[in-house]
């Protein structure tokens, strides 16, 4: 799952278990723990589970590969597929410089053209609960974040990281 940074280079990959085990940690990753929205008697809760992360410059190829082999979790499976295609908008220079909400120098991936950002609704619309699953900071209800702007952010953080 895509943990957003800024700027948003520093955005990191959480990886964590439905089951709520620990993953596996490496020399590489960071052990954490993550609150995520889970089912709970009928309705969601908010659950704080085991996790390891990584900075997306390490996680891009653990997820390219994810993607490539269709094996792994759905979520981790569907960040591959969004690895790719920030991969395939940098390697096309669709990048954009600008400043980040905090006011650091950023790169984003955009323009997008018509059929780019149709692309993107599309994979939004595939994210699966687990991919999207850290709820928005705020009192009150539960909140997942929106699958497009999160898709969007870990898109411009491919860019920002290239």
């Amino acid at each position: 799952m895509f943990v957003p940074g800024d700027p948003a280079r520093t955005g990191r990959v959480a990886f964590w278990r439905p089951d709520g085990g620990a993953p596996a940690a490496t020399g590489r990753t960071a052990a954490a723990e993550l609150t995520v929205a889970l089912p709970r008697d009928g309705g969601v809760a908010s659950v704080t589970v085991p996790a390891v992360t990584l900075p997306l410059s390490a996680a891009l190829p653990l997820l390219t590969r994810a993607r490539a082999t269709g094996r792994g979790h759905r979520a981790t499976v569907f960040w591959g597929a969004a690895a790719l295609l920030g991969l395939h908008f940098t390697a096309r220079g669709l990048l954009l410089p600008g400043l980040s909400a905090e006011d650091h120098d950023a790169w984003r991936a955009a323009p997008l053209r018509e059929g780019d950002a149709e692309q993107v609704r599309m994979l939004a619309a595939a994210m699966p609960p687990e991919a999207h699953a850290v709820p928005l900071d705020g009192a009150g209800d539960i909140r997942l974040p929106d699958p497009e702007r999160l898709l969007r952010a870990f898109l411009d953080a491919v860019a920002d990281t290239l």
